[in-house]
């Protein structure tokens, strides 16, 4: 029962939501905000990623020199 009307809910959103963003402005507001959060992503990660990849990589040539001492 209560399954069947979440059901019903959630096609009834998915409907509207088709709806709002076929219409031209809509769809070039939500376009361009997710060209927005998709580069703000990458801008707030990237100094993230410049220590995590060296450190990543260290990690595991160290492990493998580990590994190949304790054979």
């Amino acid at each position: 029962m209560v399954k069947e009307k979440v059901a019903a809910s959630v096609l009834r959103l998915d409907a509207w939501l088709i709806g709002f963003f076929a219409r031209p402005w809509p769809r070039k507001v939500g376009e361009y905000a997710l060209w927005g959060v998709t580069h703000v992503e990458q801008i707030f990660f990237m100094p993230f990623r410049l220590l995590i990849v060296p450190a990543r990589l260290f990690l595991e040539s160290r492990h493998a020199k580990h590994i190949r001492k304790h054979r």
